[in-house]
């Protein structure tokens, strides 16, 4: 299986090459650092690949700004057609827009599918994830798909984990004064990962694997 890298380092590193070419599914709790993991990951690929963002309630300007925070200037990618927004709003067709996107064999960043299932049942949402898989068999792109924990209920959480390729979970704990983050491949489909937990920071850079020695 190809694996692709991801140029976050360490993550590759632990990885053995990078992300297999999955269905994948990012959960964690707001603020637990899964949305920027996905939009550093995709800004890194738009620099050689085509990457289409779907949003649900924000919008690109907002998303641009963002990611700006960062130093990921998305108008250059724009411009040369590298990095595509689109809008999922209550008539589109999701798994039309979404499967089109991929035919062009272009990464796709959903963000997110917790609010993709506050206005629609949860088999159109299984519906996507199979037919994205379906779609994906023989190609060499991972894609992503942002969800929150708490938003649905522990049902609805487990069956998208059920039918996406890939699941890694970012958690954050609390302690008197500081917060520890790190993140857990939890399912890889077709690739063994060790259970372990990778320790991360969230810096101007973006996310970063704290240590490629805790994770040996």
């Amino acid at each position: 299986m190809k694996l692709v890298k991801t140029g976050i380092a360490g993550l590759d590193e632990f990885l053995t090459g990078g992300l297999p070419a999955r269905i994948l599914l990012l959960t964690g709790l707001p603020g637990s650092g899964n949305e920027i993991f996905a939009r550093q990951i995709a800004f890194l690929r738009a620099k050689q690949f085509g990457v289409t963002y779907f949003s649900v309630n924000e919008t690109p300007d907002t998303i641009r700004e963002d990611m700006a925070t960062y130093n990921w200037d998305t108008t250059p990618l724009e411009a040369s057609g590298n990095w595509k927004f689109k809008t999922i709003t209550k008539t589109v067709n999701l798994q039309e827009s979404i499967i089109d996107e991929m035919k062009q064999n272009r990464t796709v960043l959903l963000d997110s599918l917790s609010e993709v299932l506050l206005s629609r049942k949860i088999e159109e949402v299984i519906g996507l994830l199979t037919a994205m898989s379906t779609q994906n068999k023989n190609s060499e792109n991972y894609h992503m798909l942002l969800l929150t924990d708490g938003m649905q209920d522990s049902k609805a959480e487990t069956i998208m984990q059920h039918f996406a390729e890939g699941v890694i979970v970012f958690s954050s704990t609390w302690t008197t004064d500081t917060v520890r983050t790190d993140m857990l491949i939890k399912k890889m489909k077709g690739l063994f990962v060790p259970a372990r937990r990778l320790p991360y920071t969230i810096s101007k850079k973006g996310f970063l694997i704290e240590t490629a020695t805790r994770i040996s």
